[in-house]
């Protein structure tokens, strides 16, 4: 098995969202209670994002409800950090605990925010736990010698490569090390993100990146996968050396965002079946089948 895009995409549209939104994109995924839950980032018609919950029985069919599940302005004593609106979540499941990492944008440049939840209606927002200007962080499910982990992306002048960082409570940062960076002359030349929350198997943790390549006067965003090791994260055991999912369809080529294909959820099911929510042109959200196996398979 390959990587197939589902043939009725996109799977989640503006028209859908029951109150007037620019758009809907870039959703990240988790089960819960039998359920198939994202996490949508909604640009309304200010032009500033909030979170909005989708929910699905099958993965497939979504119903949306009815208010953000998050807004800026529910941000309290951090609103300064996410004035100018609250982006792509990535949903990561510790124990009996939700958490939420995601870009928050301000006059003081992206950084990385956390949110905890339980039931996915009450958000405590725990407060930023990167400094700007960093996006595109996930966490891993588990403690690993005794630490938490994160991925995440800080940009520094022309770099844009992906580190790794522990901590012993989720909020205080430390360890911070360079995981890898942009590949010159190939898909990923230009910069690179990791995408999805890191998934347990036998043969490491497995996580989609995204990898972007300037053509022209624009960028082409496409989708690859690595391979890290369990015990020690920062090591990569193997990479994808194409990408596994690009935008070659009329929904993910014309959009808000031109040639972008994004992903930052998705769901793992026992039997290795993986279901990828990604976005198509920063204007809907779409989905894509594949396998662990499959996925482990491209990283050899």
């Amino acid at each position: 098995m390959s990587v197939i895009k589902y043939s009725k995409n996109p799977i989640i549209t503006k028209e859908q969202v029951p109150f007037p939104v620019n758009s809907i994109f870039n959703a990240g995924a988790v089960k819960y209670k039998n359920e198939y839950l994202l996490v949508c980032r909604i640009e309304m018609p200010t032009g500033r994002s909030s979170f909005l919950l989708a929910r699905s029985k099958d993965g497939i069919n979504f119903s949306l409800e009815n208010t953000p599940c998050l807004t800026p302005e529910g941000h309290n004593i951090y609103y300064k950090y996410a004035e100018w609106g609250i982006e792509d979540a990535r949903v990561t499941q510790i124990q009996d605990k939700f958490y939420l990492t995601y870009t928050g944008y301000s006059r003081y440049m992206p950084l990385v925010i956390l949110a905890e939840t339980k039931d996915f209606k009450n958000f405590n927002v725990l407060g930023p736990i990167t400094e700007p200007s960093n996006k595109d962080c996930a966490l891993f499910p588990e403690k690993i010698n005794g630490n938490y982990w994160k991925i995440d992306r800080p940009s520094a002048e022309n770099r844009h490569d992906i580190w790794i960082s522990r901590s012993p409570d989720l909020l205080h940062w430390g360890g911070f090390e360079f995981l890898t960076e942009p590949i010159a002359g190939t898909w990923e030349a230009d910069k690179i993100g990791i995408s999805t929350q890191p998934v347990k198997t036998k043969d490491g943790w497995l996580v989609l990146y995204h990898g972007v390549r300037g053509f022209g006067i624009s960028y082409l965003y496409k989708i690859g996968v690595m391979l890290l090791d369990l015990k020690k994260p920062w090591i990569i055991l193997g990479r994808s050396k194409e990408p596994i999912i690009s935008p070659d369809l009329d929904y993910e080529r014309i959009g808000d965002v031109g040639n972008v294909v994004f992903s930052n959820g998705w769901t793992i099911e026992p039997d290795g079946k993986v279901n990828i929510y990604y976005s198509g042109a920063d204007t809907n959200i779409c989905l894509a089948t594949t396998t662990v196996d499959y996925l482990l398979s491209v990283c050899k």
